[in-house]
This record gives structure tokens, sequence and C-alpha cells, in this order.
């Protein structure tokens, strides 16, 4: 007999976006291949994304898209 309870709720990585476009802040998600934070903006729909990559890369959790 295997164990079916459910798996505590884990919170989906996210970092905070500026969108210069239309002056909105918000936080994007880390898509399901785990390779990027993807979003858009939410009043005009410009599109952003942020490549995950695992040397080099930036230790902020905020953003400015232009």
């Amino acid at each position: 007999m295997t164990d079916q309870s459910p798996t505590p709720h884990q919170p989906r990585p996210s970092v905070g976006v500026h969108f210069k476009c239309c002056n909105v802040y918000i936080n994007i998600y880390q898509n399901q291949a785990g390779t990027a934070y993807t979003g858009h903006c939410p009043r005009c729909a410009t599109p952003i994304e942020i490549p995950i990559v695992e040397k080099g890369g930036s230790s902020s959790r905020f953003f400015t898209d232009s």
C-alpha cells in the first residue's frame, strides 16, 4: 500500500519586476522547466523572460524592464 497523503505546498520561486512601460511592479514566476522566470506586463502585455544560469548569474530578486 502506498502513502497517498498530499505533499506540503511549496511556493514557486519568483522575482520582482518593475515594468517602466506602464510603471507597474509585479512578481513573475519560474517556468515549469526551471530554465527562466517568465511573465508579462499586466497592462500592455509586454513579455519578459529572465534566464536562469548556474554560473555568473545575478543574486538580485528585483529587476527593471525598459
